[in-house]
């Protein structure tokens, strides 16, 4: 196994063979022509964990991307949401890497041809159907809607309220 996650890595650095996708950090400006797939290694993953892999592109580009996992994965597909330009995919992993291919294809090639996409491609875990960066969200509202809602009843009873009875 170590073998073949070195072999990945040293041919992905120079462009022949699958990429490594880390947790949570995104790889931007990647480039896929019509027909052409790309193959990803998620690493070190959590067996029975939840994570969502998404393919975001530019709803500018008449591209379907499909993403498949690897037969020798071992992954059960989760149902999907289809959204405008985002593919996401929810996969539970069986083993601590995942192979992952992703294909671009060209809705509109007889009318416009593009001779490419450009797309990102991040996976985070999911709990609860809830991907895990939004509890971030989640928690700086916890603490920027509170102190936003004190600051706003200071400043009108000290600075309303005090000019009304002054004047």
């Amino acid at each position: 196994m170590f073998l073949i996650l070195l072999l990945s890595v040293i041919l992905s650095v120079k462009g022949l063979g699958p990429v490594l996708l880390k947790e949570n950090e995104a790889l931007f400006h990647e480039r896929l022509s019509n027909g052409e797939m790309k193959q990803y290694v998620l690493r070190d993953l959590i067996s029975g964990q939840v994570y969502e892999l998404k393919v975001s592109y530019p709803a500018s580009q008449p591209f379907d991307f499909t993403i498949s996992f690897s037969s020798s994965s071992h992954t059960e597909e989760l149902p999907q949401r289809k959204l405008l330009d985002v593919e996401k995919e929810e996969f539970t992993p069986t083993s601590d890497t995942v192979f992952v291919n992703v294909i671009a294809r060209d809705t509109q090639r007889s009318l416009r041809p593009s001779p490419h996409v450009t797309y990102s491609v991040m996976f985070e875990k999911v709990h609860n159907g809830i991907p895990a960066q939004a509890y971030k969200l989640i928690a700086w509202l916890c603490v920027c809607l509170p102190v936003s809602l004190g600051t706003s009843w200071w400043v009108y009873n000290n600075w309303y309220c005090g000019k009304e009875h002054n004047s």
